[in-house]
């Protein structure tokens, strides 16, 4: 930005300052970045990584030259390791659950950097990550934990065009955004630059007590009907990035069919991972619920309806007066 901006003339957006909690990190353009920019900062040539995490993890490793060696998780998402203690190691703190385990690598290894890209408001590691557009209405950005890495003279991004699928979606809804979405995605670039103006001052803006309550109190009342077996009860200070419940493909394409859409964490994970690993049988069968803070009872309803009892809701529910737990038409 100019040192002396412009006064007077027509007005911006008006965006009123909130408590960001990563006021004192590095701000990249991307998760990707911050990748990249551990790697080159401490000259790493080898590092661990799970099986089950997105390519995007494997080309920015590779891209700085970096060998790739893979760990598989356990059922409760803990890492099955075996390298010694001043390897250097990536985990991921998957749907922002997995404090527990954080704590005892932290604990463990040297070198180890957490990815909270799923994890927004978990508390900082020596090297760690974030990707807050997992978590808000940004359309890009990174946030970086470590005390080696530095931005001087990395050149700044920018998300003028990239942030149009955020303004459609609130004029003309979800679908409608989503060819904008589709192409903001594959526009980011893989050279490091730091995070764009509207990036930041959009995350200085948010109102981030009001979303981390509603997380914790939809991630609650989906468990209360669902009993998922991953995580049966929050951690203090965890706040869910989505809710992991086990399904199958057919109850996939139901929650879709009903307007409820659901990830697939990772599409391309057949690239890396064995036929009959247990990282491909979690990405086949997990089903990661909405819990974030545009949604409420209602929406948790229909969620539940859906993924509980397998039925199909019809336009009479577009009306919270229509929500009671028999009222499910089956497929």
């Amino acid at each position: 930005m100019n040192k002396y901006p412009a006064i007077g003339g027509y007005f911006a957006l008006e965006l009123c300052k909130n408590s960001y909690p990563h006021k004192n990190a590095l701000h990249l353009n991307l998760a990707r970045s911050a990748i990249k920019l551990i790697i080159k900062t401490h000259n790493i040539k080898e590092i661990f990584i799970p099986y089950f995490t997105c390519k995007s993890v494997l080309d920015s490793i590779k891209e700085q030259n970096c060998n790739i060696r893979f760990y598989h998780i356990n059922e409760d998402l803990s890492p099955r390791l075996d390298c010694k203690k001043h390897c250097w190691i990536i985990y991921n703190d998957y749907f922002g659950i997995n404090k527990n385990n954080v704590k005892l690598l932290n604990k463990k290894y040297k070198n180890l950097i957490i990815d909270n890209a799923q994890s927004f408001f978990a508390k900082k590691s020596k090297i760690c990550f974030y990707s807050p557009r997992k978590f808000l209405g940004v359309s890009d950005g990174g946030i970086l934990y470590d005390n080696k890495s530095k931005i001087d003279n990395i050149k700044q991004d920018s998300s003028l065009y990239r942030a149009k699928y955020l303004f459609t979606r609130i004029e003309n809804g979800a679908e409608a955004g989503y060819s904008d979405f589709l192409k903001a995605e594959k526009s980011h670039t893989k050279h490091i630059k730091t995070m764009s103006n509207l990036t930041y001052t959009l995350l200085q803006s948010i109102d981030y007590k009001q979303i981390k309550q509603k997380r914790i109190k939809n991630y609650n009342y989906l468990n209360n009907a669902l009993k998922n077996s991953i995580k049966p009860n929050l951690e203090s200070d965890e706040i869910p990035m989505i809710y992991p419940y086990f399904g199958d493909k057919s109850l996939r394409e139901k929650l879709i069919k009903n307007k409820i859409f659901v990830a697939t964490y990772w599409n391309d994970m057949e690239m890396w991972c064995e036929k009959k690993s247990f990282e491909l049988h979690l990405r086949d069968h997990l089903l990661p619920l909405p819990i974030d803070q545009r949604y409420g009872e209602f929406e948790m309803n229909r969620i539940i309806k859906i993924t509980k009892w397998g039925g199909v809701l019809d336009d009479r529910y577009n009306s919270p007066s229509h929500i009671t737990k028999y009222e499910v038409h089956c497929a």
